[in-house]
């Protein structure tokens, strides 16, 4: 597999993983008190648009020449700084 196809694919398997630790919020967002409901239900959204962003960049990259495929990569990697600072804002919220 070349480096194009490997970065693809590790892109898609963190994809997974933070599907899964939105997954993780959305449940601990209904079992928090109402007036936290809020909060954790504002993070997810901000943190599935995010997601959404970079899946949507991810479908891209396949097909863009090699100079997009490197500016994708790193917008990609800067989003998912974006949603990691946002899951760990929401997961902050969780623990207080």
């Amino acid at each position: 597999m070349n480096s194009r196809q490997e970065a693809v694919e590790n892109l898609k398997l963190k994809l997974d993983e933070w599907n899964t630790k939105i997954d993780e919020l959305e449940v601990q967002a209904r079992l928090a008190e109402m007036q936290n409901r809020e909060k954790f239900e504002s993070e997810i959204a901000r943190m599935k648009q995010k997601r959404d962003e970079i899946r949507d960049r991810l479908e891209n990259l396949p097909e863009s020449g090699q100079k997009a495929f490197e500016e994708l990569r790193q917008g990609t990697e800067q989003a998912w700084d974006v949603l990691s600072d946002a899951y760990q804002k929401a997961r902050s919220h969780f623990s207080k």
